[in-house]
């Protein structure tokens, strides 16, 4: 176990009472609380921090312990504690719970036996026959309590107390007292408790003439509970103190790292605010520099609201005043010098608001703690008395009793907030779940990502950046070399401003919660933030950012370079590899065989060639030399032919490389991934191309624009400003098919072609290449479109498990993908319905057959761009194949995101129930054959997986294997 693992946690605040009630008697209980596990996991909460639950008078909310060994029965016994701690700690969570060692109830027999005269138990508590001693001592609860002395008749004496008078302070000074607190403390941990809260430290000790708090035997008792501790268990459980302080009398408490592991920034809370209503960075600033100075080993533990008060005791008269008029106008919601509201009724009910001081509390240096129902941002009751407004019943559903208790409403222990905007109607768990814009989920996101970066932001460095609007509050965390920058908005105006990242330059900022890469930094960066806005930023090198957006039929060619090169001997010229009548036979053949098992690498071939022919080839370009080729490919059964572009240059620099030559210096190229060969043919055939080899003409043509350069988007289909172009790499007649069936298919998002080019032998004519008009806009492949949405979606969810809203996550993290699934479905039927008009029925409609591959997307918008060869199938095999590529981004892309593996299977079923209901929407006909689809799947998937070795094709392949062989063929 890493013995540091408070650093890493998230804390999840909640009182056992209040959380939720299994046995129907009012009172939230532990078998409630074990059965609630799942949500609190989902939530992406990994420590829990249970309130006093012992036995107790209920006076102080269960902080009033009359038996610290027993259990309240209406929250169960030790034997629940038990189950529902084993089941925490099954699913990697850690318990934290409530040590109170500066008092009891006045109900513990420990004080009732100190009441009477010559009791061995007296000096168990602190008696005066004066309530004179320790004059000038605050009184913490001005608004209850006029004394911290009150005078009891049976001990005939006073007792001290500083909180209520029912909750009288032990005598630490008596070291029978702390030997009996480290016995209460051995119990629980012997129990397997990974924690416990000192309540109260600050008030162990008295010394006239002193303020009673943070004294040095305080600091000493504190240090010796650790070492008991450690002693007893060695590292790995922790003591956090709640000590309200300022920053220099908190931080002794942490000691040289032999005191408390961690302590509240009860300091830095209230700032916070402050500074969110101020529009101002520097109270945050002040107090993370005031609070910076801490052992290493040591932990701040950061809460934005708890079971108490806002409190404002340890701010000065002016922030005060400040406070009090911004977030409590209403002297009703004031209490004990602070504010007895929860979050989101303090921020006004404003969503920005609650995300931006989200963002501060989950990336600021520190452990969070989230109190139970903020993360649904539940509203109070402030009119229920002392504290009680903020520790109303968990908003579970709507309905009775906010599905917190089965009871009657008259036996809760609170009422649920049951009016206006907070009311658990409109406010609640249920209708969160499934709502990706609630903030419930924002929540879980953001957990997600705070989770995925634990150390990143428990234990890295904190820096601030000036950046000169003070408006913006920018900070960068680092540890171990990974830097992530989090900027804020803290005005509720849109703000413009610079970041000072000198000697970041080159890095590019990553943006976490879309994994959308911004432009590399230049010095100072330029950004806009909206009103309380946020954005945080991984900071990685240019080379790794562009990694994660590699297409998939990319070929690593520096890999290419690291094998030896076969090599071609050249005694004549470059002709003699391709003109019949200058043909070396020998070279030709080291040329086709080295071609070919370059070609068997290629994952936009069909088949893995085992021979291959040449069958015709043209010069394209002389110097440096330029061949256009038409193979013919031999292998598994079948025979293919391929127009390939084949170059021979001086050096080894490019795409394509795969032979090296002999006799004449160079090296052998084929041109499918080239994006320069692609502008030079388009303006080729701009200026209207003609050419003759052996065998047949080559006539090409293009009307359109010529764009400087064209954008490679998969071998075989390049586009630029307003133009596209197809190379037919693979002759299967779909070229020819394309060519003249879409100008006959009237849809605005079927591209006709306008030129390209032609081979002609005789009467047989074969479309090689084809041009047409595009859209204005960065174009790009519908493919390499999915796995881009695919890879945001998966990005989104990487730190969700599977579980409760499952659903609503998985709609909103794929919105686009499913929406691009939809469209999908709608033009395939619109198509085949075509197709059935201008081809005829048949035995079946002509199949699209290129999945993915026949579609280009713009600016959001796709269109058709081919058709497939001249065959006739059912319209169930283009679903298919439109499925199968659907798939295979969501598991291309996984490779890049393997924290969000478990949502593979359920966003594959989810998109490709999107791709059928829409394709049956629009057609409104039965799909022919239905019932053979996991077969046709499981066929088309092994087929993929065979013709290339990948990861992602064989994963789809296993999936299909699993699920045709669940699946039972329709009686």
């Amino acid at each position: 176990m890493d013995p540091l693992w408070y650093k890493d946690a998230v804390i999840y605040q909640l009182h056992v009472r209040s959380f939720f009630d299994a046995n129907d008697d009012g009172y939230g209980d532990f078998e409630g609380l074990r059965q609630k596990l799942p949500y609190l996991e989902a939530l992406g909460v990994n420590t829990l921090w249970l309130m006093p639950f012992f036995q107790s008078p209920l006076r102080d909310d269960g902080y009033d312990i009359s038996d610290y060994y027993q259990i309240l029965p209406a929250h169960g016994t030790l034997e629940d504690f038990r189950r529902f701690l084993d089941e925490a700690h099954a699913r990697g969570m850690r318990v934290l719970i409530e040590l109170v060692l500066n008092h009891t109830s006045s109900d513990h027999p420990w004080f009732q036996e100190a009441r009477k005269p010559g009791s061995p138990l007296r000096d168990f508590y602190v008696w005066s026959e004066t309530p004179e001693k320790y004059q000038g001592v605050r009184v913490i609860f001005q608004d209850f309590e006029p004394s911290n002395w009150t005078f009891d008749p049976v001990a005939g004496a006073y007792y001290w107390h500083r909180f209520y008078h029912h909750q009288p302070d032990l005598n630490w000074d008596n070291p029978e007292v702390e030997r009996a607190m480290h016995q209460v403390m051995f119990f629980w941990a012997d129990m397997g408790v990974d924690g416990f809260r000192l309540d109260a430290v600050p008030y162990l000790y008295e010394r006239e003439g002193t303020s009673c708090e943070n004294l040095p035997e305080t600091i000493e008792a504190v240090k010796r509970l650790r070492q008991a501790l450690e002693e007893r268990y060695g590292p790995g459980k922790v003591l956090l103190a709640e000590a309200n302080m300022w920053p220099e009398e908190t931080l002794p408490y942490f000691g040289e790292g032999d005191g408390v592991h961690m302590a509240y920034n009860f300091p830095l809370m209230p700032r916070i605010f402050l500074a969110l209503r101020r529009e101002d960075r520097g109270p945050i600033e002040a107090m993370l520099r005031e609070t910076g100075n801490i052992p290493e080993a040591a932990q701040w533990a950061l809460f934005l609201r708890n079971h108490d008060e806002l409190t404002l005791e340890k701010v000065t008269e002016e922030e005060r005043e400040f406070l009090w008029e911004v977030y409590a106008p209403d002297p009703r919601y004031r209490i004990n010098l602070g504010i007895r509201r929860r979050l989101m009724p303090l921020l006004g009910g404003d969503r920005r608001r609650f995300e931006l001081l989200h963002a501060l509390l989950f990336t600021l240096k520190g452990s969070p703690i989230l109190y139970y129902g903020d993360e649904i941002g539940m509203g109070d009751n402030p009119f229920l008395g002392d504290r009680n407004g903020v520790r109303t019943p968990m908003q579970w559903s709507a309905d009775r009793n906010a599905g917190f208790s089965r009871a009657p409403y008259h036996r809760l222990f609170l009422p649920p907030v049951s009016e206006g905007p907070y009311s658990y109607h409109f406010v609640n768990v249920e209708a969160q779940q499934e709502n990706p814009h609630s903030h419930l989920n924002f929540v879980r996101r953001f957990l997600g990502i705070r989770n995925r970066y634990a150390k990143v932001f428990g234990r890295g460095s904190l820096r601030l950046l000036p950046v000169e609007n003070r408006r913006i509050l920018a900070y960068e965390r680092e540890y171990e070399g990974e830097r992530i920058l989090v900027v804020a908005n803290l005005s509720r105006y849109t703000q413009a401003f610079d970041l000072p990242l000198a000697g970041y330059e080159g890095l590019v900022p990553v943006e976490l919660f879309s994994q959308n890469p911004f432009p590399p930094v230049e010095s100072r960066y330029r950004l806009a933030l909206g009103p309380h806005g946020f954005s945080l930023f991984a900071l990685r090198p240019k080379e790794e950012a562009e990694r994660l957006y590699l297409p998939d039929w990319a070929v690593p060619g520096e890999e290419d370079k690291e094998h030896p090169l076969p090599s071609v001997s050249l005694r004549g010229g470059v002709e003699s590899l391709f003109i019949d009548t200058f043909a070396d036979e020998e070279a030709q053949a080291a040329f086709l065989k080295a071609l070919g098992a370059a070609l068997r690498e290629r994952s936009w071939l069909a088949l893995r060639p085992e021979g291959v022919e040449l069958k015709d080839a043209l010069r394209f370009r002389k110097e440096p030399p330029l061949y256009l080729t038409l193979l013919r490919l031999e292998g598994e059964g079948t025979v293919q032919e391929v127009f390939l572009p084949v170059a021979l240059r001086q050096g080894m620099e490019g795409p394509g490389l795969f032979a090296r030559v002999r006799g004449t210096k160079g090296y052998l190229f084929e041109l499918s991934q080239d994006p320069e060969f692609y502008s030079l043919f388009l303006k080729r055939l701009a200026q209207g191309f003609e050419g003759r080899s052996l065998k047949a003409h080559y006539r090409g043509r293009h009307r359109g624009p010529v764009p400087e350069a064209l954008e490679l988007l998969r071998p075989g289909l390049a586009a630029g400003d307003g133009v596209w172009l197809q190379v037919g790499l693979v002759q299967d007649g779909g070229l020819d098919r394309t060519e003249r069936l879409l100008p006959r298919l009237d849809f605005p998002w079927a591209l006709k072609p306008q030129g390209g080019l032609y081979w002609e032998r005789g009467r047989e004519r074969r479309v090689l290449a084809l041009t047409g008009s595009l859209p204005s806009g960065r174009p790009q492949e519908a493919f390499a479109h999915a796995s881009k949405l695919a890879r945001e979606g998966l990005a989104r969810l990487q730190d969700h498990p599977v579980g409760e809203g499952a659903l609503g996550l998985l709609a909103e993290a794929f919105k686009e993908l499913e929406a691009l699934a939809r469209l999908l479905g709608v033009r395939l039927a619109l198509l085949h319905r075509a197709l059935r008009e201008v081809e005829g029925e048949g035995d079946g409609v002509p199949l699209l057959n290129r999945g993915l591959g026949a579609f280009v997307e713009v600016e959001g918008e796709v269109f058709l761009v081919a058709l497939g060869r001249e065959s006739r199938g059912l319209p169930l095999m283009d679903l298919s194949r439109l499925a199968y590529d659907l798939e295979r981004a969501l598991f291309f892309s996984a490779e890049e995101v393997p924290e969000a593996e478990g949502w593979l299977a359920l966003a594959a079923d989810f998109l490709e129930e999107a791709l059928f209901q829409a394709y049956q929407e629009t057609d409104q006909r039965v799909l022919e054959a239905m019932d053979r689809f996991p077969q046709v799947m499981l066929a088309l998937a092994q087929e993929q997986a065979l013709r290339e070795e990948r990861l992602s094709r064989e994963r789809v392949f296993r999936r299909w294997q699993e699920k045709a062989g669940d699946w039972e063929a329709p009686a």
